[in-house]
């Protein structure tokens, strides 16, 4: 595991299949885990407890709504996922700077700044799915 490097032609592991599998993983699983956090919080009966529980709310909120939008993001990043996993440089690093890039394009985009953090977490996720997906796209050689 590094934080710069994939193994050199990672997609040749990956392929188009586990891409599109990896994406489809990154673009659900947020908004899954935060309707999670809202029905727990509604049934300890968390909306009644005062403006304590208010961030906690807005934010399992707001990223549950966020598959609506973030699918953009993803189909702009598939491409230099891929083009960075053929080159072998598909690391941990440049997964989350790939996000900040796409995310600072839809916030640019969008108007508001909370995207670029979306961006960089959704890569952040894609790349910990896809290393799921096909370990042998980021095992370093010997």
């Amino acid at each position: 595991m590094s934080l710069l490097w994939s193994a050199p032609d990672g997609y040749g592991f990956v392929r188009f299949r586990g891409l599109v599998i990896g994406l489809a993983v990154a673009w659900l699983l947020p908004g899954l885990v935060a309707a999670l956090a809202l029905g727990i919080q509604y049934l300890i009966g968390a909306p009644n407890w005062g403006p304590d529980w208010l961030l906690l709310w807005a934010t399992s909120t707001l990223v549950a709504i966020s598959p609506l939008l973030s699918w953009l993001g993803l189909i702009l990043a598939a491409p230099f996922v891929a083009m960075l996993l053929d080159r072998g440089w598909f690391g941990w690093l440049p997964a989350l700077l790939t996000g900040l890039a796409v995310g600072g394009l839809m916030a640019y985009l969008m108007g508001t700044m909370l995207a670029l953090s979306f961006g960089a977490a959704l890569l952040l996720i894609l790349r910990a799915a896809l290393g799921r997906i096909a370990p042998a796209a980021f095992a370093q050689p010997a």
